[in-house]
């Protein structure tokens, strides 16, 4: 049974006869009970579905990340993690139905107009990943020295993520990274960006390349 809110002519949640009302962020809405599909979904159907799927797999796992990349993204009806599903789907979904793959120097892992780390540079030996960045900092954007500095790594292979323990600072200028071993032997590909110490200002992504975890 359904419950009104703010008298009679307020909203309602819960369900009543053949709709439901709900809310979400801040938004009330009414749909209709879902009903069983009876008829094969199109060829088109599928392939927005797969490219969906494609990205969706990947991007679930950095959720956190996600929250910070694209929370400064203006958007009353989406959250961070969808922004960042609708914005790389297009940009990163590669190859044809069903054998779709996703160009990893394509993909986003924030946006923002804050000032990224200018020159960069990457390397992997003897079990750490190694990357520097420029520490100058800079007025107009007032970047400061304990901006965050977040580093992320994909090893395709394993299917598996990782970061810094604790983000290095924009002045630190470089970080060593111990690669766990069962990441070694394979290929890693690596994002960066910048955040301000509160969450609130936050750098566009950087795809560092590819590089072997040796």
């Amino acid at each position: 049974m359904g419950t009104i809110r703010q008298g009679a002519n307020g909203s309602f949640s819960g369900k009543t006869g053949s709709v439901i009302g709900a809310s979400w962020k801040g938004i009330d809405y009414i749909r209709g009970l879902s009903r069983k599909r009876t008829k094969a979904a199109s060829e088109e159907q599928l392939i927005v579905q797969a490219r969906f799927y494609a990205m969706t797999k990947f991007l679930m796992p950095i959720t956190p990340i996600l929250r910070l990349g694209f929370g400064q993204v203006k958007s009353d009806r989406m959250t961070p993690t969808n922004v960042a599903l609708r914005q790389n789907i297009d940009k990163a979904v590669i190859g044809t139905y069903p054998n779709f793959e996703l160009d990893y120097s394509k993909i986003e892992i924030s946006s923002g107009s804050f000032i990224g780390g200018g020159a960069t540079g990457i390397s992997a030996s003897l079990g750490l990943l190694s990357i520097n960045w420029d520490v100058t900092l800079n007025t107009l954007y007032q970047s400061k020295a304990d901006d965050q500095v977040i580093i992320l790594l994909y090893q395709p292979t394993a299917n598996e993520f990782m970061t810094a323990p604790t983000p290095p600072m924009r002045a630190d200028g470089a970080i060593d990274i111990t690669i766990p071993d069962h990441l070694l032997g394979g290929k890693g590909h690596v994002w960066i960006f910048f955040a301000d110490r509160k969450g609130t200002k936050v750098s566009g992504s950087t795809y560092l390349g590819e590089v072997d975890l040796l």
